[in-house]
């Protein structure tokens, strides 16, 4: 890989000696919890509505809004092909993540209707038989608001720095939010769901899938993160989605974490040439996940690719899910 480790001098930031701590995965996620923060039961329903429908082909697009806290709304596309399946599975498409242009875009990243385009994830997840569900996250899309000088990456940064000051983060809000988007799939029919995402949309997949038991498999491409490499070896940074304050003073790291998938299934896509995806981190999340449930883990590496993704890799992806979650 073309990436280079880079020593960042001691005096800035001193790894903590025996980091992480090998601590049994009860304790992980006794710990991780107890950072990522409370998941009382919503205090509001769904109440999902339909705001709009377009048709292109065999596939219908959606437009849906549903509540995820009191005075707090989603917006969202419903993407599902015409025949479907009254039993088919459903799919959570988190859209990436990315730089300040694709602030405005959200959930439009993955979800154009073009077939030719593996981006279109959403969009080609409803053509191979899948319900799916593509929100916009919040600081994006519909959710982006513009405070003085702060929008994008500024405002995310805000957002993120508010929350951390209620004893929350950004990962948090997404978990929560992410958990009431698998609720509406399961509340339009499907009896099982898997969740995919592309760069940050990786990172929330994974989690989600950590906290959140509902998800039976996560095909996640890209963005695979620890903090001890992200702060000691590698001058890489995605997003605030990585950062809850106390998981290092706490001894736990992102590949624990995502250890408690298991024995649900993941598959870990990345490219070979991705500066932002160093080849240790996968191969320490293969290693913790299949050690925690031999065989949980799948890794796909798509060849001579960067932080994209080819359309042979989508389809090992979407063949992944097809078969985990028996569509």
């Amino acid at each position: 890989m073309r990436i280079e480790n880079v020593v960042i001098p001691s005096e800035m930031i001193g790894a903590p000696p025996g980091y992480p701590a090998e601590i049994p995965l009860a304790e992980v996620n006794r710990k991780f919890r107890e950072l990522l923060g409370p998941f009382e039961k919503p205090s509001v329903p769904l109440n999902i509505r339909v705001t709009g429908e377009e048709f292109f082909g065999d596939v219908v697009r959606q437009n849906v809004v549903y509540d995820v806290e009191p005075g707090e709304s989603v917006c969202a596309y419903h993407f599902f092909r015409k025949n479907i399946r009254p039993d088919a599975p459903g799919v959570l498409a988190i859209h990436p993540h990315g730089g300040d242009d694709c602030f405005p875009q959200g959930k439009e990243q993955c979800s154009r209707p073009d077939a030719n385009d593996q981006r279109n994830y959403a969009f080609l997840a409803a053509l191979r038989g899948f319900r799916v569900l593509a929100p916009d996250a919040l600081c994006f899309g519909t959710r982006m608001w513009k405070f003085g000088f702060s929008t994008g990456l500024r405002y995310e940064i805000m957002v993120h720095s508010r929350l951390c000051s209620v004893n929350r983060s950004l990962i948090w809000k997404s978990v929560w939010d992410n958990s009431r988007a698998l609720e509406a799939l399961e509340a339009l029919g499907c009896p099982a769901v898997g969740v995919m995402g592309h760069s940050g949309g990786s990172t929330q997949s994974y989690i989600l899938a950590a906290a959140n038991g509902k998800v039976r498999a996560a095909a996640c491409f890209a963005s695979f993160a620890t903090l001890r490499h992200q702060f000691y070896q590698f001058r890489v940074s995605h997003c605030c989605y990585h950062y809850i304050p106390g998981m290092m003073a706490a001894g736990i790291d992102w590949d624990q974490v995502v250890a408690l998938i298991a024995p649900r299934s993941v598959m870990l896509i990345h490219g070979s040439e991705d500066e932002g995806t160093p080849e240790v981190v996968v191969k320490a999340f293969e290693r913790r996940i299949n050690e925690a449930a031999p065989g949980s883990a799948v890794v796909y590496c798509d060849e001579n690719c960067g932080h994209d993704f080819t359309m042979k890799a989508l389809n090992a992806g979407l063949d992944f899910l097809a078969g985990k979650l028996a569509l």
